[in-house]
């Protein structure tokens, strides 16, 4: 028999095959049946509803997603934490642009309500946290003057990768690229380059020039 482990993971690959296929979720769960050998009342067994269902396909997205971010960190130069928000973002653009589907379903998600205890409430406070630690960070280093507004900057940088997400999921009907020839990937990657070479500009220390500005 096969573990209830396999199960639960043979029934999150089905429902990304769903998602994949029809783009959107099942309605019944019944709709898993077909594309797994797991009966009616196993699929029940692991999940009461959609929504369980739903939750346990967000928490396969962001474990995929963190796994990938912490590759992007163990890459960067350990010594510069603006250089690891650099490799951090190269990370979770080339997820986003290898995982469409996934990608989507987190953006979705991030755009609507998001749920205390849930996988996308404790997945993004974790960004948050990591981009505040990485500022402050780099104000700490001399990076960043110690006048520089950390929350503010954080929650710059909150509103960018939020846009940043949308280019993924609403550029083929956005006038506003008509005739870039640029892959999204490029132009967010390029975006985020630009914004994090002028915040370090605009606060570097006064007596120094600011060495973790990127071009």
């Amino acid at each position: 028999m096969e573990g209830r482990g396999n199960i639960y993971q043979s029934l999150i690959f089905a429902a990304q095959q769903h998602l994949e296929e029809t783009g959107q979720l099942p309605v019944d769960l019944a709709e898993l049946a077909p594309r797994t050998e797991a009966s009616e009342d196993e699929i029940r067994s692991m999940f009461s509803s959609t929504e369980e269902l739903h939750e346990g396909l967000i928490y396969h997205a962001v474990t995929l997603l963190n796994d990938a971010l912490r590759e992007g960190v163990i890459q960067a130069n350990t010594s510069d934490p603006i250089e690891q928000m650099h490799s951090i973002a190269h990370s979770y653009l080339g997820w986003a642009e290898a995982n469409p589907t996934l990608f989507r379903l987190l953006v979705d998600g991030l755009c609507g309500p998001i749920k205390p205890d849930s996988a996308l409430h404790r997945y993004t406070s974790s960004m948050r946290d990591l981009y505040h630690r990485k500022l402050s960070e780099a104000q700490r280093l001399g990076i960043l003057s110690p006048d520089t507004d950390i929350e503010i900057s954080t929650m710059m940088l909150h509103c960018l990768v939020k846009g940043g997400n949308m280019m993924f999921v609403t550029r083929s009907t956005d006038p506003w690229f008509d005739g870039d020839g640029r892959s999204t990937r490029e132009l967010a990657e390029r975006i985020f380059a630009e914004f994090m070479g002028n915040l370090v500009r605009a606060n570097a220390p006064a007596s120094a020039p600011a060495a973790s500005e990127k071009a």
